[in-house]
């Protein structure tokens, strides 16, 4: 019976955030309860519940309308949608040229998030599905999207997920990352020489917008005897390199 009731609240700040969406003009608790059918006290509460979220906003004349969090969500989103399809073509042309997987993240909060891929026609392959999260200090995307964070804020991340040995390669200790990220940030792009399973190597390299922000990474990753690192360092260095940097351009990144 709780589920129910917490699934129909859900239901309604929905409701009430569509309505005022719908407005044209900030709108009174009044009008909203008229258009959403809602009764007041439940508008009223639903309301305090979104306001101190910043979802909706109360002005000085107690009509309300869509708060600044919604905005900065969409830009969000807007953003990787666009990061995406500039990416896209760039992510068919590594799998063309090494024949293995190419997946485009982003860093959400301190984990890589997946947000597309290309896969390998290999039927053994390295593969992570798509808007599944894997950790930064054992992946090339992960040391690409930190290449630009200074090292007190990836010690952060690294004491608050953790570094867990996955294989006899991982780095498990802070100071190792830190040294391992001082190459990554000479060389513009990671490495993952099967630190995250074995068998499976893999290079990154980050997109920067026109702040100098990192914002996303591409990688290229595949099974270790097949993927060597002299094809990546011959092969493959300079085509990503050359392919997040074009998108980056596209961003506004001018460094």
């Amino acid at each position: 019976m709780a589920g129910k009731i917490e699934v129909q609240s859900l239901h309604r700040a929905f409701d009430i955030l569509e309505t005022i969406g719908n407005s044209q003009v900030p709108m009174s608790i009044k009008k909203i309860t008229e258009e959403t059918g809602l009764p007041k006290s439940t508008v009223y509460r639903l309301l305090n519940n979104l306001e101190s979220r910043n979802y909706a906003f109360c002005d000085a004349n107690g009509n309300y309308r869509l708060g600044y969090q919604l905005l900065m969500m969409s830009q969000w989103a807007e953003k990787d949608f666009e990061i995406k399809n500039l990416a896209k073509t760039a992510l068919e042309s590594l799998n063309a040229l090494t024949k293995e997987t190419v997946h485009l993240a982003i860093l959400q909060g301190k984990r890589v998030l997946y947000v597309d891929t290309v896969e390998s026609p290999y039927s053994s392959r390295l593969v992570a599905k798509l808007g599944t999260t894997n950790s930064v200090h054992c992946t090339a995307l992960g040391k690409a999207l930190l290449i630009n964070h200074k090292d007190a804020a990836i010690l952060e991340i690294l004491e608050a997920e953790g570094m867990e040995k996955r294989t006899e390669y991982t780095l498990i200790k802070p100071l190792d990352y830190l040294k391992e990220m001082e190459v990554v940030r000479k060389l513009g792009y990671a490495l993952d020489q099967q630190e995250s399973e074995m068998e499976g190597r893999c290079i990154g390299a980050p997109i920067y917008d026109k702040s100098g922000k990192v914002v996303a990474a591409i990688s290229v990753s595949g099974i270790a005897t097949r993927f060597s690192l002299d094809f990546i360092v011959k092969e493959v260095v300079s085509k990503l390199l050359e392919s997040t940097m074009r998108i980056s351009r596209v961003l506004g990144y001018i460094g």
